[in-house]
Formats: C-alpha cells, structure tokens, sequence
C-alpha cells in the first residue's frame, strides 16, 4: 500500500518549534515572497487501510504526551477531510514519536478506487493517498495490520482499552516476515474487563530490508497471530 507522506520534521527544530506548540507542527522558517499566495505549514502525516478498510489508521509525529484527536470528518469531492484537535495546553515530553489515530471510513468511500486524505491541525496541514486497498473482508475481531509509513506500521488488535499493548521489540526474519514480541505485562496490572480495538505503532530499523507485501506476526498475553502488512 503506497502512501505519501509530507514535511519531514528535523530533529534541530524539536524543542524549539514542535515543543513550543505542544502538538503543532513547526511552521516554515521561511516567510513567502512578496505576491505569493499564503499557505500553512504541513504536518507529517502517514495513513493507512485497517479492519478490512472498514477503518483508516492516521498518523502524526511529535509529543508521545501531547497527542491530537480526531476532530471532523467530512467527505467533499472524493477528499476525506479531517481536523485533528490540538490536545490541552501543558508540558509535553521532548521526544518525536508516531501516534496512531482510527477513523472511519465512509460509506461513500471505495476503498479499492483509493483515497486522498486533507488532514489539518491548527494552522498546519498536509494530503496523503492511500492506494486502492485488495485485501478482501476481516473478520470482526481479527487482528489486521497496514504500512502507513517506509518504516513503519500500524497494528490492530482487540482486547482492554486500559491495557494497550506495549511493544518490547521488533526484528525482520526475513524481507517477507516481521516479527513484533511485546512487553509481558505485571500479574497485578489491573485492566478492564471489556473488549475494545487497539491501535499500536511497530517500527522497523531504517536499514530493515522488508517487502511492502510482508506478514507481521505477534502475540498479545497469551494469543499469538500472523497477519499481512497491507
């Protein structure tokens, strides 16, 4: 699945644009000439088909602790629009992470005709496509995974929405096969007791060799699962 992504975020400008905002993304250093149109600054942005398509997986880069949320959604001209939220002010974490985001994918939408997305937050903005998707169903409850980055993955699992999996580390076997081992979590760690979609973000060495077409095999407690990276 090809996806595009925009603005590469330096890390020089780390804390002092990204922080300085929270989760907004740091704007040009540049001003535009005289007569040219004004436009906002991009925000790094990957995404990719989950569950089926029935979902997509949203990503943006920055804080682990200041993480945006969805907005709205909005179909217009065959674009999926979407407004992410900034998160509260306060301090956040000195570091650049992807932070994975779901959300629906419209009734109107045909996943294997693909997807352009307008994704905005504050004044920052960016587009991304999504390829036409060619996976077939998924079952509800299964485990599904997509490439929403060169390097990196969004993984789908089901289980507490309070105990979301932490990865622990992540090898390649081989181009076609990646395999993701999870941090065990404590006996007393208490977690409630329903059933929910979790969203985790698994990403692979720069110089990792893998095929766009690879599996992704994990376990979660004690469920072990192999699925295709789409």
């Amino acid at each position: 699945m090809r996806t595009r992504v925009f603005a590469a975020l330096a890390g020089s400008i780390l804390g002092a644009g990204l922080l300085a905002g929270c989760a907004t993304p740091a704007a040009s250093g540049s001003a535009p000439d005289p007569g040219e149109a004004d436009s906002a600054p991009e925000v790094q942005v990957g995404a990719g088909w989950l569950d089926g398509a029935k979902t997509i997986a949203l990503v943006t880069w920055g804080s682990s602790s200041c993480v945006p949320a969805v907005g709205e959604t909005a179909l217009k001209s065959g674009v999926l629009v979407v407004s992410l939220r900034e998160p509260e002010p306060g301090p956040c974490t000195d570091d650049l992470v992807a932070r994975p985001l779901e959300i629906a994918t419209p009734s109107a939408v045909e996943p294997a005709d693909g997807l352009r997305l307008r994704v905005s937050l504050g004044d920052s903005s960016a587009e991304v496509d999504l390829g036409a998707y060619s996976g077939g169903p998924v079952e509800e409850f299964t485990p599904s995974a997509a490439w929403v980055g060169d390097r990196t993955i969004a993984l789908r699992t089901w289980g507490s929405s309070t105990c979301p999996p932490v990865v622990a580390d992540t090898r390649a076997e081989s181009p076609a096969s990646v395999v993701v081992r999870f941090v065990v979590p404590d006996a007393d760690q208490m977690c409630t007791a329903d059933v929910a979609p979790q969203l985790t973000i698994v990403q692979l060495d720069p110089d990792t060799d893998v095929n766009r077409d690879a599996t992704l095999s994990f376990g979660v407690l004690d469920a072990a699962g192999t699925v295709p990276i789409r």
